[in-house]
C-alpha cells in the first residue's frame, strides 16, 4: 500500500508529467496508472470542496467529472462493487476530514498544480488513461 503522503510529494513531477501522458504512447497495459492519477484527481477534489469552498467552479467541476470517471471505471474494472472503490479510497486516508491534512502542505498543493495544468492536456491524459477497460493500478507515475 502506498501511503498518499509520500505519493504527495511527486504530484509537482505528476502534473508536470501530465502532458507528457497523452504524448507517450498508449499503455501497454490497460489500468495502469489509473490508481495513481485517481488518487491525485481525488485529493484534488477533496481539497476544493474542503479548502476552496465556492471558489474556482469550472476547475472543480471539472475535476469532480474526472473524479465521477475515475470512480466508474474503478468500479467496473474491479467487478462492479462500490465497496472495492470505497476500501481503496479508506487505504489512501482520502476519506480524511483533518482539515490540516487537507488544506496545508503537500496535499493542498496539488489543488494548485493541477488548477495550473493546462486543461486540455489534462483533459486528454485523462481521456487516454482511461480509453481502455483493464485492472486498475498504480503503475509506475511515482
Amino acid at each position: 500500500m502506498i501511503d498518499i503522503r509520500t505519493c504527495s510529494r511527486f504530484a509537482v513531477l505528476t502534473a508536470s508529467c501530465i502532458g507528457l501522458i497523452s504524448a507517450a504512447p498508449p499503455n501497454e497495459v490497460p489500468g495502469r496508472g489509473v490508481l495513481c492519477l485517481g488518487t491525485f484527481i481525488y485529493f484534488v477534489e477533496k481539497v476544493g470542496s474542503q479548502c476552496h469552498a465556492g471558489q474556482d467552479p469550472e476547475f472543480q467541476a471539472r475535476i469532480a467529472s474526472y473524479s465521477q470517471r475515475f470512480d466508474d471505471y474503478i468500479v467496473r474494472n474491479t467487478g462492479g462493487d462500490p465497496a472495492v472503490l470505497e476500501k481503496f479510497k479508506e487505504s489512501q486516508n482520502l476519506n480524511s476530514e483533518d482539515h490540516r491534512y487537507i488544506c496545508e502542505g503537500d496535499v493542498a498543493e496539488s489543488y494548485d498544480i493541477f488548477k495550473s495544468a493546462d486543461a486540455s492536456e489534462l483533459d486528454s491524459a485523462v481521456d487516454e488513461l482511461l480509453a481502455n477497460d483493464g485492472p486498475p493500478s498504480f503503475g509506475d507515475c511515482v
